[in-house]
């Protein structure tokens, strides 16, 4: 079994949208487990909503491209078009870890971290920004504090220390 974490996030209609993506998720992998929901500043693009998000983990046998083809397929059920790179959304589902699996390969990885080019739509796991937000690092913290970044080979406790200054707050929401 691989241990996977995938991100939520929405600021249309937050509230509504987690809840109805934690009941499809939940169908899907009944066992899945959510963080707290957390209130996050907009990244990249200020002149928006605030977000909501959490964290679900799961463990499965699925391979990494069925997850994927899955959290999209969820996405396009809850017509998620943002008007712009970063923009608003009404759900926002990404496959943040799967095991300690590195794609497309370490080397590739790497490059695409320091290049960051907002163009590639290449899939990258773990999440190539994940690192840097503290809206997923500490959900991610949350449901398992001993989970590593393959990738960068640090814990997720250590580079959630590094992003304390980012705005995000529990909420009382629970999904």
């Amino acid at each position: 079994m691989t241990q996977v974490a995938i991100g939520l996030g929405s600021n249309i209609d937050a509230q509504t949208n987690m809840k109805a993506a934690a009941d499809v998720l939940r169908k899907q992998w009944p066992q899945i487990r959510f963080s707290h929901v957390y209130q996050s500043a907009p990244v990249e693009r200020t002149d928006q909503a605030a977000f909501l998000n959490a964290v679900a983990m799961i463990q499965t046998e699925e391979p990494v491209d069925a997850i994927i083809q899955s959290l999209q397929s969820i996405e396009q059920q809850f017509h998620k078009s943002p008007p712009h790179r970063f923009g608003p959304r009404t759900i926002d589902l990404d496959l943040v870890l799967y095991g300690d699996l590195i794609l497309p390969d370490r080397a590739s990885w790497q490059a695409a971290k320091s290049k960051n080019d907002p163009m590639d739509q290449t899939v990258y796991v773990p999440h190539l920004r994940m690192d840097e937000r503290r809206f997923v690092l500490e959900p991610l913290t949350e449901l398992d504090s001993t989970v590593m970044h393959p990738a960068l080979e640090q814990s997720i406790r250590s580079l959630g220390e590094k992003s304390a200054n980012q705005t995000c707050t529990v909420t009382d929401m629970r999904l």
